[in-house]
């Protein structure tokens, strides 16, 4: 079963890394820069080629100088991908390590804005694209102009072709989405609770979720604290014995596609769920979104403690 993915917003990113303390006051130099492909759905795409899972296609939205760049990129990393264009122009993002302070700083573009017709354009693109009884991820965010309208007919196209969705998104595109019943939605803890205006998150409420809007598994990420999981009769806390690093940016999406890669080898929910970990895990080991070693992730996965909880 085929796995298509939707990245709808995505960027070209430089991680700046700075060694030691600048000897100027505000003239940061790199030591050296990481450059990469980003946006949810390529770094689950970017996870299946380092396993060697290649029964997926990674659907990008480009534009611009900047999409001229990620569509080469992708194509060096022989990522598998189908492109819409559009005028507008993708976002570069930067991230500035202070490896010296053990922190780092985001700066995030706000990225394109899509016209009614491109989007117009782009959904009839998908009509000849989505493929029957496949599985549709849906993960990151789109370009402004995208709103969750557009996105619930591309779900409701979805669910007409039989396919299976899984979703990975926030705020408004993720309260429309959780209505038509995902196969599975895998959301950080924090974007779950503003999207869905919620004050905690106990085991109770998420299964009260599950069940409003009948999603077969309800997947929260704590960042390095792991993940609780619920399927129909189990709840399953996934941790990691070890915290390697604070630099975490691409592990929910590695965590997504270790889950997503052993969901379509039929794989049982443990086995899922320390693969997965494992991911998230090895992906702190190295900077960038997505980027580490097959070595590093297979010795992560003795470091997963799974403990089952009852409902």
């Amino acid at each position: 079963m085929s796995v298509q993915i939707l990245n709808l917003n995505p960027c070209y990113d430089h991680w700046v890394i700075i060694k030691n303390v600048p000897r100027t006051p505000n003239v940061l130099r790199g030591d050296y820069v990481v450059k990469l492909v980003d946006g949810k759905g390529l770094n689950i795409a970017r996870v299946f080629n380092l396993i060697g899972f290649r029964d997926y296609l990674c659907i990008n939205v480009l534009g611009g100088d900047v999409g001229k760049i990620i569509s080469s990129k992708c194509r060096e990393e022989n990522i598998k991908t189908a492109e819409f264009w559009i005028k507008g122009e993708n976002r570069i993002n930067t991230a500035v390590v202070y490896e010296y302070e053990k922190r780092m700083l985001m700066i995030n573009e706000a990225g394109p804005v899509m016209t009614p017709d491109e989007i117009e354009g782009f959904i009839h693109y998908l009509d000849s694209v989505i493929e029957e009884k496949s599985t549709l991820v849906i993960s990151g965010s789109a370009p402004r102009g995208f709103e969750a309208k557009h996105m619930s007919r591309i779900a409701r196209m979805a669910k007409e072709r039989g396919c299976r969705l899984m979703i990975d998104i926030s705020g408004e595109w993720l309260r429309e989405l959780v209505k038509f019943e995902p196969e599975m939605v895998k959301v950080n803890g924090d974007e779950l609770k503003t999207a869905l205006d919620l004050h905690d998150l106990n085991v109770g409420k998420l299964f009260e979720i599950k069940q409003r809007y009948r999603i077969n598994v309800l997947c929260v990420t704590f960042g390095k604290e792991g993940s609780i999981t619920l399927t129909e009769d189990r709840v399953l806390h996934a941790r990691p014995k070890l915290v390697h690093s604070d630099f975490s940016v691409g592990s929910g999406d590695s965590f997504f596609a270790g889950y997503l890669y052993k969901e379509a080898m039929g794989k049982p929910i443990e086995e899922r769920l320390t693969f997965a970990t494992a991911c998230g895990m090895a992906n702190t080991l190295k900077y960038g979104a997505a980027i580490f070693d097959l070595k590093d992730l297979y010795e992560q996965l003795s470091l997963v403690e799974i403990v089952e909880e009852r409902l």
